[in-house]
């Protein structure tokens, strides 16, 4: 594996991590801008055609759906 594939996987966990960490504190506003920081990850995963989408858990992915949502509509 590549050190550039290694490095997106690291930043995602951690994008992830501060998420969760934002969330349970009870801070929306800051997870909101850790899921930002992981969806750009996660399609720059996407465009180099790394699989990354098996790093992100299932509530996690549920809440970068809803914010997809939100901003598209």
């Amino acid at each position: 594996m590549s050190e550039f594939a290694n490095e997106l996987r690291r930043g995602i966990g951690e994008a992830q991590d501060a998420t969760l960490v934002a969330a349970e504190a009870g801070h929306p506003y800051e997870a909101y801008l850790h899921r930002a920081r992981l969806a750009e990850l996660l399609d720059l995963a996407e465009r180099n055609d790394i699989d990354a989408t098996v790093l992100v858990i299932p509530a996690v992915r549920a809440a970068l759906a809803e914010d997809r949502a939100v901003l598209e509509a």
